[in-house]
C-alpha cells in the first residue's frame, strides 16, 4: 500500500472504491446501512491513497437520520409560497440527487428569522445536515453557525465575507447579461423589479448597472420598482407603476415569477410584448417557457444546483473541506424580448 501527497476527494475515493459517493459517505460516518465487508474495503483502500478522515465530523454521524434537511425561510410579507415554481424545482432537484445517495428529504418551512432549523433538525437528530434556500435576514445567523456551519450549504448570493459554503448563480453576471441583451435591443429605459433588500437581488442590479456604464448610460432611481417575490403583489403594483405614469420600454425581473406577472400587467393596459415593452426573468423555471410570449430568462442552473448542494453537504459529512461554488448562469432569449416570425 502506498500514501498519497495529493489530498483526494470522496468523489475520487469512490471511483476507487468501485462504488457511489454515498456508500463511501456512509462508510467513513460508520453507518449501519453499509455491509462490514464493503465498509472495511472502503476504509482500506481510504487508508492506501492517504484519504484523511476527519474524526471529530465523523463522531458526529455516528447516530445518523440518513436524511437530508431542505430549509426554506419564507418571510409572510413577501407573499411567497411554498407553491412558487422556483421552490418546488429545487425541491425536485435536491430530492432527487438525495434520494440517489440514498438520503430522505426533510422539508423544513421556518417563518421566524430567528429560527433556520439548526436545532430542531440538526441537534435533535433529525437530519444529518441542511441546505438553506436563501440568505434573506439571515445573514447574522448563518455567520454565527459555529461548528454546525460544518453541516450546512446555502444557496444565494456571493458575500464576500462569508464563512459558510455558499452554491448559486454569479447574480451579477446575470444581471449584466439581462441588462446587456436589452440595450443591445435599443431599450434604454428598463424597469427594474425586485426587492433591493435581498442579496441575490442587490447583485443583479450591480450587473444592470455595470452594462449601463459599459454603454456610457445613467439607471434613474425612478426606474426601480421594489417587490418581494410574489406574483399577485408584483401585477398589481407593476399596474400601479404604469397608471402612475412610469414610462419603461423594458423590464428586468429578477425571477420568473415576476416576470410572468409583469407580462400580464402590460398586457392589462394594452401594451405588447416585446413591441412596446421587452421583458426579462431570472431562473429559467418550466413555467418560463408556457408564458405567452414564451419568457425571456436567466438561467442559474437549478437542477445542477441541487446536485451541487447535495454533493458538497455529503462531501462536508465525511469531513472534506469544499469551497463554495456557483452554477452556470446563461443569457436564454425568447420571445419575450425578441420577435418571432408570427408575432
Amino acid at each position: 500500500m502506498h500514501t498519497r501527497h495529493t489530498k483526494i476527494t470522496m468523489a475520487e475515493l469512490a471511483k476507487m472504491a468501485g462504488v457511489d459517493i454515498s456508500t463511501v459517505s456512509r462508510a467513513l460516518s460508520d453507518s449501519p446501512r453499509v455491509k462490514p465487508e464493503t465498509k472495511k474495503y472502503i476504509l482500506e483502500v481510504a487508508a492506501s491513497t492517504g484519504y484523511v478522515i476527519n474524526t471529530s465530523a465523523r463522531s458526529l454521524r455516528r447516530q445518523t437520520s440518513e436524511a437530508i434537511g431542505l430549509v426554506i425561510p419564507l418571510r409572510p410579507e413577501s407573499g411567497q409560497t411554498i407553491s412558487d415554481p422556483f421552490f418546488l424545482e429545487m425541491i425536485a432537484a435536491v430530492g432527487e440527487f438525495a434520494s440517489t445517495a440514498g438520503y430522505d428529504l426533510v422539508v423544513s418551512l421556518p417563518k421566524e428569522k430567528e429560527k433556520i432549523a439548526e436545532k430542531r433538525l440538526l441537534e435533535a437528530g433529525r437530519a444529518d445536515g441542511l441546505i438553506i434556500i436563501g440568505q434573506a435576514g439571515l445573514s447574522d445567523r448563518l455567520h454565527n453557525l459555529g461548528a454546525l456551519k460544518d453541516r450546512v450549504v446555502v444557496w444565494g448570493g456571493r458575500e464576500e465575507d462569508a464563512d459558510y459554503t455558499l452554491v448559486g448563480s454569479d447574480n451579477r453576471e446575470g444581471g449584466r447579461l439581462a441588462t446587456e441583451h436589452l440595450l443591445s435591443l435599443g431599450r434604454h429605459r428598463i424597469l427594474f423589479i425586485g426587492n433591493m433588500e435581498l442579496p441575490e437581488v442587490v447583485l443583479r442590479y450591480a450587473g444592470l448597472r455595470d452594462a449601463y456604464e459599459t454603454a456610457g448610460l445613467h439607471h434613474a432611481d425612478e426606474l426601480i420598482l421594489g417587490l418581494d417575490f410574489g406574483g399577485q403583489n408584483a401585477f398589481e403594483k407593476t399596474l400601479d407603476y404604469i397608471d402612475a405614469g412610469g414610462q419603461f420600454d423594458a423590464i428586468f425581473a429578477t425571477s420568473d415569477v415576476l416576470a410572468i406577472a409583469a407580462v400580464h400587467a402590460v398586457n392589462a393596459r394594452d401594451m405588447r410584448v416585446p413591441h412596446d415593452v421587452a421583458i426579462v426573468g431570472y431562473d429559467n423555471i418550466s413555467h418560463s417557457t408556457m408564458v405567452v410570449p414564451n419568457l425571456t430568462t436567466i438561467d442559474q442552473s437549478i437542477k445542477q444546483g441541487g446536485e451541487i448542494m447535495v454533493d458538497l453537504l455529503l462531501r462536508k459529512l465525511a469531513g472534506e473541506e469544499v469551497k463554495s461554488c456557483m452554477t452556470p448562469t446563461r443569457l436564454i432569449v425568447r420571445q419575450s424580448t425578441v420577435l418571432s416570425p408570427e408575432q
